[in-house]
């Protein structure tokens, strides 16, 4: 008898940690056994009992606090004065910057390639006029025949 009835008190204890003080949480299956060991036993009850404060602290600290306005104002104006923002905001703060930097890369690029595509672009003089033999594309031992020539 009493390795049932702490059996019992051990469900009870299950049962009143995981579903709270409120018996209309309980299973329905463990409800006749938990009324019958409140009735009966003080250990149910004192159990019981504490569960309830558990519950009730619960509640108390789940019940949202109104500040007012005011207090949110301050917060926000001193979390702006401690956080300005990120490092490159402070640099560029006309918005996004991925399309100013794409813009320059396309730039350049277009302009390497000019570069490359039109060599003899300063062909005003012999002094300011490319070797053609570095544009040539050739192999390896063109570039030395050439080379041995000069």
């Amino acid at each position: 008898m009493s390795k049932d009835l702490s059996a019992e008190l051990e469900r009870f204890k299950a049962v009143v940690e995981t579903y709270g003080a409120r018996e209309t949480a309980w299973p329905v299956e463990d409800l006749p056994m938990m009324e019958r060991l409140l009735s009966s036993s003080d250990v149910a009850r004192s159990l019981l009992r504490q569960e309830q404060k558990f519950d009730q602290l619960l509640q108390d600290l789940s019940q949202p606090v109104n500040h007012s306005s005011d207090l949110l104002g301050r917060v926000l104006v001193n979390a702006e004065e401690v956080n300005p923002g990120p490092f490159l905001k402070s640099l560029w703060p006309f918005g996004s910057i991925w399309q100013p930097a794409a813009g320059m890369a396309v730039a350049a690029c277009l302009g390497i390639l000019i570069g490359f595509a039109s060599p003899n672009i300063l062909s005003n003089g012999d002094d300011y006029a490319l070797n053609d033999t570095f544009f040539s594309g050739g192999t390896m031992s063109d570039l030395e025949i050439d080379y041995e020539n000069l």
